[in-house]
């Protein structure tokens, strides 16, 4: 039997590579700037880059760092988590989202998600809150807007002193609805925390992260914190560590942020194609495959993922690797069965709707990147495996 995609090019779930090469020569004069200028670490591109996603995400302050991992441990480091404290996350998430918590000591208490979207159930965020809560941390999963709305309610219900840190690592370009106003991503708690690892819809070359507030003495605090918790030269006031961003990744990001909503656009097309595609296929009435959840009306998604949730989840990714075309699970362990989140004696069955999504979701290649014909050929595997 003859395999139809045997000459057909694979198709990735992302390309790291593409993004370079179609911003090659702008940044390869880029980097060749920034190299000559010996403004290697911080220094002025990254306060460039500072200015200018604040500017894009509209709010005061941006604070540049090595990572989104490090954007979310220095915003727990800023509001002083530590030992006896508690702090509520998704069970379904990245585990940076946890661990940062927990490596200050403090407890991570885990939420099952909403299974119609994947973000942190409201209703689980007010029953875990307690006296010992001092942060919550929503993540907006997959760049679908978590409903911060809910979030902030609840807060101000319950306890205005809990801080809301916004994990919105994959969510750059996303945009939520707050009352009636609608604001990006990140920008509606007391820290919002990006990561522009090279998968992320604003891709470094390597690690970089960024954290935003509207509080001015908490954005000096971070930039201390950043930097080994200096208050001037040589004189250490706080508790930090080295959390800086390089230029060299300042200088890429500053000429990528320019493309980020070109990019995100074309990411929005590629999902209103498989949305299109899956409703002629036929799948959604004789399978239990379910589509990505749409965003509330005048929210914005970027599509980091294009996850759905599928029976046989293992073995149509299987079937289509054998066709050239990659997939991802994010995530295929939840948190509560994470080795290193044992002690806190969560056992199989405590969260429901997080093990079955381990179980079901396949993000599907949906970069700026794919080529035409792509989502034809993967949606068409896809169709040939549930009709076998």
């Amino acid at each position: 039997m003859n395999d139809p995609d045997a000459k057909n090019p694979p198709i990735p779930i992302i390309q790291p590579r593409a993004s370079f090469e179609e911003l090659r020569t702008e940044t390869e004069q880029a980097v060749l700037r920034l190299l000559a200028s010996g403004d290697y670490i911080l220094g002025s591109e990254v306060a460039r880059l500072e200015k200018e996603i604040a500017e894009y995400l509209d709010v005061p302050h941006a604070v540049g760092v090595s990572s989104g991992t490090d954007a979310l441990l220095v915003a727990m480091q800023e509001l002083e988590i530590g030992p006896g404290d508690e702090v509520i996350t998704p069970c379904f998430t990245f585990i940076a989202t946890a661990t940062v918590v927990m490596r200050l000591g403090a407890k991570p208490v885990f939420v099952d998600l909403d299974p119609e979207t994947y973000q942190m159930s409201p209703d689980g965020v007010r029953a875990a809150i307690s006296e010992r809560t001092r942060a919550i941390i929503p993540v907006h999963l997959y760049g679908h807007p978590a409903p911060m709305e809910d979030y902030l309610r609840i807060v101000g219900e319950v306890d205005h002193t809990i801080a809301i840190v916004e994990d919105a690592a994959q969510a750059i370009g996303t945009t939520c609805k707050i009352g009636k106003k609608f604001l990006k991503a990140g920008t509606g708690g007391l820290w919002g925390c990006f990561s522009f690892y090279p998968t992320k819809n604003l891709p470094a070359c390597g690690e970089a992260g960024l954290m935003v507030t509207a509080d001015s003495t908490r954005a000096e605090r971070a930039r201390r914190l950043r930097h080994h918790g200096q208050v001037a030269p040589y004189r250490h006031g706080l508790l930090g560590g080295n959390a800086r961003l390089d230029g060299v990744q300042a200088a890429i990001l500053r000429l990528r942020l320019r493309h980020l909503e070109e990019w995100n656009e074309r990411r929005r097309k590629h999902a209103r194609k498989y949305d299109r595609l899956f409703a002629e296929s036929g799948l959604l009435s004789r399978t239990e495959i379910r589509l990505p959840p749409k965003p509330r009306p005048g929210e914005v998604m970027n599509y980091h993922q294009y996850t759905i949730g599928v029976p046989r989840r293992d073995e149509l990714k299987v079937y289509l690797s054998g066709r050239q075309i990659q997939t991802g699970v994010y995530y295929p362990v939840p948190l509560s069965q994470q080795p290193v989140f044992s002690f806190l004696g969560h056992k199989e069955g405590d969260f429901p709707a997080a093990e079955r999504a381990s179980e079901e979701v396949l993000s599907l290649p949906v970069h700026q990147h794919l080529q035409p014909g792509d989502v034809e050929r993967v949606v068409a595997g896809i169709t040939e495996f549930y009709g076998n």
